[in-house]
């Protein structure tokens, strides 16, 4: 099982933190999702076969936001520096 780690942008409220878990959790292969709105701090389980950009993807059709460097500190909406350009 993979574990990745990322930022959500345009969460406000538990409904967002809400539909960012069903958006992510409805992709096969992935196996749970922790999601808060309050830190906008993502947290995926997945299998090897589901693809990062998959999970960005689906989150950002939801209409949020990713910072995928991770880096807290990220200024960038639907961020996509790997490795972070953010500091």
């Amino acid at each position: 099982m993979n574990r990745i780690e990322f930022r959500v942008d345009g969460m406000v409220c538990e409904g967002c933190s809400g539909a960012v878990r069903k958006a992510v959790t409805a992709l096969a292969g992935v196996a749970g999702a922790n999601v808060d709105h309050r830190t906008g701090a993502a947290t995926v389980n997945h299998d090897a076969a589901v693809e990062p950009d998959a999970i960005y993807t689906a989150i950002r059709d939801a209409g949020f936001g990713v910072s995928t460097c991770g880096n807290p500190a990220c200024g960038c909406r639907n961020c996509r520096c790997a490795p972070c350009r953010c500091h």
